[in-house]
């Protein structure tokens, strides 16, 4: 769930009022306000989830509302999984703000968006399901969905099987609850790229204090805002999915289990410094978006 909308009530502790809009109400495009943050979804690609005739009327009543209030700021949102390309360029003007989930942490890549107008921020997610007590069954475990580059989380299910449980599927093959448990039997958790390169995965295994395996991708950006993550000091990184075995191999080997328990932790620790609410409080203060 999205911060602002999340800590709607607590924000107004610091005088931070939220106020939702349907993109249908007229009333939300005839007032002035402090700030306005347009959510809108612009992945042209997935018919499933936005419908283009939508997006041109938006537009057309972001550009009359900023001509008519222009003292309103104006909060840009690139808020897709899709997170190497920014999107919300449409939307934006120079001196935006810009909030910006899961960014590269080479700012430039998001051109035009200027490196020191973006705040990064994450949804508030993931718990220790992953943690138990029962005996390791696993060295290393990902069930997931073929999201992302085409066979690429299947290659990623196939190499982890040689080493643990492998499974990807369009299709659940197992409940929430029956997920966690298995998870919770891996002494590792692969944590692959899928649409973006954040997954409710990482901070699932992060919190519940299991090693996490990722890829280069998700090496790049910003997973925990704020922080500057880390190969094997808060996760191990794979560049290929043929690598995941011999890694897992290593790393589960009796003579590495401290090197591995640290980083455990460091990953857990580091997913439990994200404070979501502090966050968004200091990004609307600061940019001058709370009035």
């Amino acid at each position: 769930m999205a911060p602002w909308y999340r800590f709607r009530e607590k924000l107004l502790g610091d005088g931070i009022r939220i106020r939702v809009f349907q993109a249908s109400d007229d009333a939300a495009f005839q007032q002035p306000f402090d700030a306005m943050l347009v959510h809108a979804w612009q992945d042209w690609k997935n018919k499933t989830l936005f419908d283009p005739y939508l997006i041109m009327p938006l537009m057309e009543k972001m550009a009359i509302y900023r001509a008519a209030f222009p003292q309103t700021r104006q909060i840009i949102l690139n808020h897709t999984d899709m997170s190497r390309r920014p999107y919300a360029t449409p939307l934006w003007r120079s001196g935006d703000p810009v909030l910006y989930r899961t960014p590269a942490y080479d700012r430039s890549e998001l051109a035009p968006f200027p490196g020191n107008t973006i705040w990064a921020y994450e949804n508030v997610w993931g718990s220790d399901v992953y943690r138990s007590t029962d005996k390791i069954k696993y060295k290393a475990g990902f069930i997931g969905k073929p999201s992302g580059p085409k066979d690429y989380r299947m290659s990623v299910a196939k190499y982890t099987r040689k080493v643990g449980v492998g499974h990807c599927s369009p299709k659940h093959k197992y409940s929430p609850s029956a997920h966690d448990h298995i998870m919770s039997q891996c002494q590792i958790v692969v944590c692959p790229r899928g649409w973006g390169e954040q997954s409710k995965r990482h901070w699932d295994a992060w919190k519940s204090g299991k090693p996490v395996l990722t890829d280069r991708a998700c090496d790049s950006v910003e997973m925990i805002p704020g922080l500057r993550l880390r190969d094997r000091e808060h996760y191990i990184v794979f560049d290929e999915p043929a690598q995941i075995p011999e890694l897992v191999r290593e790393w589960t080997d009796p003579s590495r289990a401290r090197e591995l328990e640290r980083i455990a932790e460091n990953g857990r620790k580091a997913a439990l410094s994200y404070d979501a609410y502090g966050r968004i409080r200091d990004f609307f203060l600061q940019t001058g978006a709370a009035g």
